[in-house]
């Protein structure tokens, strides 16, 4: 056997890649950062102060929405072509997310049909030409719009400020288009559903930290394909270590 061929039948590991999903407000940030402080990473994260057309997107949505996502979608990209793959990962929030985004400004009439469909061939064609690092576990973070909206007026950001003001339904909006998103993945990825609450998303993080490091361990501990990160056994009861593949948490 050459060289060549005993390489084969090497499987090459790489290194899990966590995805975030959820709706503003919903907890994403808290618990990535969470996760990126137990694992020592930095998460990798929406690159919003390199987009030109932001500010002028929440002056006029319908004018600026579509050039605004594309350049977050194009960012996007280029982080994830950047990654170490030697590296455990966690995208703050995954490129899905963009798309999702995008499909709720197209429900808000931000883009018009052509912009939309442009859209879409400008995604699809992005992400099927370049190798990118897809995630192996979807973190689907989603809370009540009551929670969400009132994590908005307690945070006084002035951008989610004026979503809330001005198109209070866009919340409810992207929330929907989350679950349309999550739904249909459901028979193709392995997802893990956190239903953050006001007290686990800022005072018991910790809690869904730990779910989900179980979920990691006893999923992708035992595959020698993949490099998981440094997890100490979470400190779980009875036989809360072992969940099926989707799941709820409080």
């Amino acid at each position: 056997m050459n060289e060549r061929e005993n390489n084969k039948e090497i499987p090459q590991k790489r290194s899990l890649v966590i995805g975030l999903v959820g709706c503003l407000a919903s907890g994403k940030t808290t618990l990535s950062a969470e996760l990126g402080k137990r694992w020592g990473i930095a998460p990798v994260e929406e690159n919003y102060p390199a987009n030109p057309f932001l500010e002028k997107f929440y002056e006029n949505p319908p004018e600026y929405s579509f050039r605004s996502q594309v350049n977050f979608l194009i960012s996007k990209v280029e982080q994830l072509k950047a990654l170490d793959k030697n590296k455990v990962s966690i995208i703050d929030p995954e490129l899905d997310m963009d798309f999702i985004y995008a499909k709720t400004h197209f429900k808000m009439g931000w883009m018009n049909e052509n912009e939309w469909n442009l859209y879409q061939n400008i995604f699809y064609t992005i992400t099927a030409k370049d190798n990118l690092v897809y995630p192996d576990v979807h973190v689907v973070v989603t809370t009540s719009q009551k929670e969400i909206k009132q994590r908005i007026i307690d945070r006084g950001r002035g951008y989610e400020m004026w979503i809330l003001n001005n198109y209070p339904e866009y919340l409810e909006k992207l929330s929907d288009s989350v679950n349309e998103w999550a739904n249909r993945e459901e028979k193709n990825s392995f997802k893990f559903i956190a239903y953050t609450t006001k007290e686990n998303a800022y005072g018991g993080v910790e809690h869904l930290a730990n779910r989900i490091e179980s979920h990691i361990c006893s999923r992708f501990g035992v595959n020698g394909n993949f490099i998981i990160p440094e997890i100490k056994p979470p400190k779980l009861n009875g036989n809360s270590d072992y969940f099926p593949e989707k799941v709820v948490i409080h």
